[in-house]
């Protein structure tokens, strides 16, 4: 496909210019974890989500050995370094503190105080990338933006990944279209169901931001499956299928949908 960066000739970028420099981090108090990990020399590290048993269920069964994969929203790395050991060549992607989250501004603004508090956390889960990064003497390359301004610099990949991330941007649209740029074939969007909280919530797209419960702030929409496969099919991937799974998180288990979109049936 011409618009396909994969299928133009790019100018050459040296990995110092676009990769973040390695990072040596020691200390767990460093670090924050987002998904449970095993690391080593530490053993299970606790996250919000635990997505040891459900790696393969939640990137939809695609084949990874041998495939150049962009994972957009790394977090503390769980799923780059699953891929990594699947025969993946890894790119992760994701905020430094030098960005900021993307927050909903409750009452036009966002306070200062939380934009703080928020890149320290972003840079908290730097730090447990970098830390588990070493552990596992990893290939991965990491690079630092927001998921509105993926560099072409990075060129072509195989497959992009999306691993819950879609419903915590301001224009879900957009980012998929940025990493559109560069994947090559393929584009996986696990997601949360909509209307897991609200059986009766039938809606393709829901603006999750309620005035009366400003303390949600970092959460935009609930995308149906159906409402991702048709931004995929807008962006060149019209192949699409649909799985279902739930995957556990704090002290329950959510239901999530897995999509996976490719350019070729």
């Amino acid at each position: 496909m011409w618009r396909r960066l994969g299928t133009r000739k790019r100018k050459t970028v040296s990995d110092a210019a676009i990769y973040a420099p390695p990072r040596r981090i020691e200390n767990l108090e460093e670090c924050y974890f987002y998904h449970t990990i095993d690391l080593p020399g530490h053993g299970v590290i606790e996250g919000e989500w635990d997505l040891r048993a459900g790696v393969d269920e939640y990137l939809g069964h695609v084949p990874l050995d041998g495939r150049r994969v962009l994972e957009v929203g790394t977090a503390n790395g769980f799923l780059c370094f699953a891929m990594e050991a699947r025969g993946a060549e890894m790119v992760a992607y994701d905020l430094s503190d030098e960005y900021d989250w993307d927050i909903v501004p409750f009452g036009g603004g966002i306070a200062e105080d939380l934009r703080r508090e928020r890149k320290q956390r972003i840079r908290q889960l730097n730090n447990a990338w970098w830390l588990t990064h070493r552990l596992m003497n990893s290939r991965a390359k990491v690079c630092y933006g927001t998921a509105y301004t993926i560099p072409e610099a990075i060129g072509p990949v195989d497959i992009a990944t999306f691993g819950c991330i879609l419903l915590h941007l301001r224009d879900p649209f957009l980012a998929l279209q940025r990493a559109a740029a560069l994947a090559r074939d393929t584009i996986i969007v696990t997601d949360v169901m909509p209307g897991w909280g609200d059986p009766n919530n039938k809606l393709p797209m829901t603006f999750i931001p309620d005035p009366a419960q400003p303390q949600m702030n970092d959460s935009w929409w609930y995308l149906s499956p159906e409402q991702v496969s048709r931004f995929l099919g807008v962006l060149g991937y019209p192949h699409t299928t649909i799985t279902y799974h739930q995957q556990p998180f704090k002290d329950g288990r959510v239901p999530l949908y897995t999509v996976v979109g490719s350019v070729a049936p």
